[in-house]
Protein backbone atom coordinates (compact mmCIF):
# COMPACT_ATOMS: atom_id res chain seq x y z
CA UNK A 1 0.00 0.00 0.00
CA UNK A 2 1.11 3.54 -1.20
CA UNK A 3 2.60 5.32 2.24
CA UNK A 4 2.12 9.33 2.17
CA UNK A 5 4.25 11.32 4.88
CA UNK A 6 4.14 14.45 6.38
CA UNK A 7 7.35 14.10 7.62
CA UNK A 8 9.61 17.51 6.93
CA UNK A 9 12.58 16.14 6.76
CA UNK A 10 10.96 13.60 4.52
CA UNK A 11 9.58 16.66 2.48
CA UNK A 12 12.81 18.34 2.36
CA UNK A 13 14.95 15.71 1.10
CA UNK A 14 11.85 15.26 -2.05
CA UNK A 15 12.43 18.74 -2.93
CA UNK A 16 16.34 18.02 -4.11
CA UNK A 17 14.93 15.12 -5.78
CA UNK A 18 12.11 17.50 -7.83
CA UNK A 19 14.53 19.48 -8.60
CA UNK A 20 16.73 17.05 -10.17
CA UNK A 21 13.63 15.93 -12.18
CA UNK A 22 13.28 19.39 -12.73
CA UNK A 23 17.29 19.92 -14.78
CA UNK A 24 16.10 16.94 -16.80
CA UNK A 25 13.20 17.83 -17.92
CA UNK A 26 14.68 21.51 -18.84
CA UNK A 27 17.66 19.02 -21.14
CA UNK A 28 14.58 17.60 -22.57
CA UNK A 29 13.09 20.80 -23.80
CA UNK A 30 16.46 22.11 -24.84
CA UNK A 31 16.91 18.42 -26.70
CA UNK A 32 13.07 19.34 -28.24
CA UNK A 33 14.15 22.86 -28.96
CA UNK A 34 17.38 21.68 -31.26
CA UNK A 35 15.57 19.03 -33.14
CA UNK A 36 12.46 21.27 -33.57
CA UNK A 37 14.88 23.54 -34.99
CA UNK A 38 16.13 21.00 -37.30
CA UNK A 39 12.91 18.84 -38.75
CA UNK A 40 10.39 21.14 -37.63
CA UNK A 41 8.96 24.38 -40.02
CA UNK A 42 8.21 27.55 -37.70
CA UNK A 43 4.77 27.32 -38.94
CA UNK A 44 4.27 23.77 -37.62
CA UNK A 45 5.86 24.17 -34.49
CA UNK A 46 2.43 25.51 -32.65
CA UNK A 47 1.16 22.13 -33.38
CA UNK A 48 3.76 20.77 -30.56
CA UNK A 49 2.06 23.37 -27.75
CA UNK A 50 -1.30 21.77 -28.43
CA UNK A 51 0.36 18.28 -28.41
CA UNK A 52 1.34 18.77 -25.08
CA UNK A 53 -2.02 20.27 -23.39
CA UNK A 54 -3.68 17.19 -24.97
CA UNK A 55 -1.33 15.50 -23.18
CA UNK A 56 -1.34 16.93 -20.01
CA UNK A 57 -5.41 16.85 -20.11
CA UNK A 58 -5.54 13.29 -21.03
CA UNK A 59 -2.83 12.26 -17.78
CA UNK A 60 -5.09 14.74 -15.78
CA UNK A 61 -8.63 12.77 -17.08
CA UNK A 62 -6.72 9.74 -16.21
CA UNK A 63 -5.24 10.47 -13.05
CA UNK A 64 -8.27 11.63 -11.46
CA UNK A 65 -10.76 8.71 -12.44
CA UNK A 66 -7.66 6.24 -11.93
CA UNK A 67 -6.22 7.84 -9.27
CA UNK A 68 -2.95 7.41 -10.60
CA UNK A 69 0.02 10.15 -10.48
CA UNK A 70 1.63 12.02 -14.13
CA UNK A 71 3.84 9.04 -14.69
CA UNK A 72 7.17 10.11 -15.50
CA UNK A 73 6.65 9.57 -19.70
CA UNK A 74 4.19 11.83 -19.53
CA UNK A 75 6.35 14.89 -18.01
CA UNK A 76 9.05 14.02 -20.51
CA UNK A 77 6.62 14.31 -23.66
CA UNK A 78 5.27 17.77 -22.52
CA UNK A 79 8.60 18.95 -21.94
CA UNK A 80 10.17 17.47 -25.28
CA UNK A 81 6.62 18.87 -27.15
CA UNK A 82 6.97 22.97 -25.40
CA UNK A 83 10.88 22.89 -26.55
CA UNK A 84 9.59 22.38 -30.20
CA UNK A 85 6.89 24.22 -29.71
CA UNK A 86 9.11 27.67 -28.18
CA UNK A 87 12.03 27.50 -30.80
CA UNK A 88 10.50 30.01 -32.80
CA UNK A 89 10.18 32.28 -29.94
CA UNK A 90 14.07 32.14 -29.35
CA UNK A 91 14.73 32.26 -32.61
CA UNK A 92 13.06 35.67 -32.85
CA UNK A 93 14.48 36.67 -29.94
CA UNK A 94 18.03 35.68 -31.08
CA UNK A 95 17.26 37.34 -34.19
CA UNK A 96 16.15 40.78 -32.54
CA UNK A 97 18.23 41.12 -29.59
CA UNK A 98 20.85 38.57 -30.12
CA UNK A 99 22.10 35.74 -28.45
CA UNK A 100 23.97 37.26 -26.18
CA UNK A 101 21.30 39.15 -24.66
CA UNK A 102 18.98 35.58 -24.54
CA UNK A 103 21.45 34.11 -22.64
CA UNK A 104 21.34 37.07 -20.46
CA UNK A 105 17.83 36.49 -19.78
CA UNK A 106 18.43 32.63 -19.45
CA UNK A 107 20.76 33.95 -16.36
CA UNK A 108 18.03 37.02 -15.06
CA UNK A 109 15.37 33.59 -14.95
CA UNK A 110 17.77 31.03 -13.32
CA UNK A 111 18.69 33.83 -10.47
CA UNK A 112 15.13 35.03 -9.80
CA UNK A 113 14.10 31.42 -10.40
CA UNK A 114 17.12 30.00 -7.83
CA UNK A 115 16.32 32.25 -5.05
CA UNK A 116 12.87 32.07 -4.75
CA UNK A 117 12.93 28.04 -4.65
CA UNK A 118 15.50 28.33 -1.96
CA UNK A 119 14.14 31.27 0.35
CA UNK A 120 10.57 28.88 -0.14
CA UNK A 121 12.54 26.13 0.79
CA UNK A 122 14.74 27.53 3.58
CA UNK A 123 11.63 29.87 5.35
CA UNK A 124 9.29 28.88 7.78
CA UNK A 125 6.84 30.87 5.99
CA UNK A 126 4.06 28.83 4.10
CA UNK A 127 3.08 30.17 0.75
CA UNK A 128 -0.05 27.63 0.21
CA UNK A 129 -1.84 30.21 0.44
CA UNK A 130 -1.51 31.48 -2.29
CA UNK A 131 -2.95 29.21 -4.55
CA UNK A 132 -6.37 30.40 -4.81
CA UNK A 133 -4.78 33.88 -5.91
CA UNK A 134 -2.08 32.82 -8.22
CA UNK A 135 -5.13 31.05 -10.01
CA UNK A 136 -7.64 34.29 -10.06
CA UNK A 137 -4.81 36.22 -11.62
CA UNK A 138 -3.25 33.66 -14.06
CA UNK A 139 -6.90 33.63 -15.57
CA UNK A 140 -7.06 37.61 -15.43
CA UNK A 141 -3.69 37.41 -17.40
CA UNK A 142 -4.74 34.89 -20.00
CA UNK A 143 -7.93 37.36 -20.50
CA UNK A 144 -5.88 40.55 -20.35
CA UNK A 145 -3.59 38.78 -22.95
CA UNK A 146 -6.39 38.46 -25.29
CA UNK A 147 -7.39 41.55 -25.05
CA UNK A 148 -3.59 42.35 -26.20
CA UNK A 149 -4.24 40.91 -29.51
CA UNK A 150 -6.42 44.23 -30.44
CA UNK A 151 -3.70 46.72 -28.21
CA UNK A 152 -0.67 47.82 -30.27
CA UNK A 153 0.77 49.37 -26.89
CA UNK A 154 4.16 48.78 -25.68
CA UNK A 155 3.71 49.88 -22.22
CA UNK A 156 0.31 47.80 -22.24
CA UNK A 157 2.58 44.42 -23.41
CA UNK A 158 5.40 45.41 -21.08
CA UNK A 159 3.12 45.94 -17.85
CA UNK A 160 1.67 42.52 -19.37
CA UNK A 161 5.39 40.58 -18.85
CA UNK A 162 6.18 41.88 -15.46
CA UNK A 163 2.72 40.58 -14.30
CA UNK A 164 3.66 37.28 -15.71
CA UNK A 165 6.80 37.19 -14.34
CA UNK A 166 5.04 38.23 -10.80
CA UNK A 167 2.48 35.49 -11.15
CA UNK A 168 4.74 32.73 -11.95
CA UNK A 169 7.57 33.84 -9.21
CA UNK A 170 4.75 33.59 -6.90
CA UNK A 171 3.97 29.77 -8.09
CA UNK A 172 7.54 29.03 -7.52
CA UNK A 173 7.00 30.44 -4.44
CA UNK A 174 3.60 28.28 -3.65
CA UNK A 175 5.15 24.95 -5.48
CA UNK A 176 8.02 24.90 -3.00
CA UNK A 177 5.75 25.15 -0.12
CA UNK A 178 3.56 22.84 -1.41
CA UNK A 179 6.02 20.19 -1.69
CA UNK A 180 8.13 21.12 1.38
CA UNK A 181 4.87 21.07 3.56
CA UNK A 182 2.56 18.52 1.87
CA UNK A 183 2.16 14.83 2.15
CA UNK A 184 3.97 13.41 -1.47
CA UNK A 185 5.80 9.98 -2.19
CA UNK A 186 8.29 9.73 -4.77
CA UNK A 187 5.80 8.43 -7.58
CA UNK A 188 4.68 12.50 -7.05
CA UNK A 189 7.92 13.75 -8.39
CA UNK A 190 7.62 14.04 -12.11
CA UNK A 191 4.17 15.97 -11.48
CA UNK A 192 5.72 18.50 -8.97
CA UNK A 193 8.91 18.56 -11.29
CA UNK A 194 6.64 19.24 -14.21
CA UNK A 195 4.96 22.52 -12.56
CA UNK A 196 8.63 24.16 -11.82
CA UNK A 197 9.31 23.39 -15.30
CA UNK A 198 6.09 25.08 -16.15
CA UNK A 199 7.01 28.17 -13.97
CA UNK A 200 10.53 28.35 -15.41
CA UNK A 201 9.87 28.96 -18.84
CA UNK A 202 7.11 30.85 -17.89
CA UNK A 203 9.22 33.43 -16.64
CA UNK A 204 11.87 33.06 -19.14
CA UNK A 205 9.53 34.20 -21.61
CA UNK A 206 8.35 37.01 -19.86
CA UNK A 207 11.93 38.11 -19.70
CA UNK A 208 12.66 37.68 -22.88
CA UNK A 209 9.85 40.25 -23.95
CA UNK A 210 11.15 42.69 -20.83
CA UNK A 211 14.70 42.39 -22.28
CA UNK A 212 13.31 42.87 -26.07
CA UNK A 213 11.31 46.21 -25.19
CA UNK A 214 14.37 48.08 -23.29
CA UNK A 215 17.15 46.68 -26.37
CA UNK A 216 14.58 48.02 -28.50
CA UNK A 217 14.86 51.52 -27.01
CA UNK A 218 18.20 51.51 -26.78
Amino acid sequence: MERYYYNETYNRNLIGKVLSEFFILLLLCTVGMILGRMFVPPQFAFLAAIGSIIVLIVAAVTRRRENRNYSRLTCFAVAFLMGISTYPTILYYISYIGSEMVLISLGITTAIFGALALYSSKTKRDFSFLGSTLFVGLIAMLLISLVGFFIRSEVYHLALAWLGIMIFSGYVLYDISIIRSGAFTEDDVPMLALNLFLDFINIFIYVLRIVASFSRRD
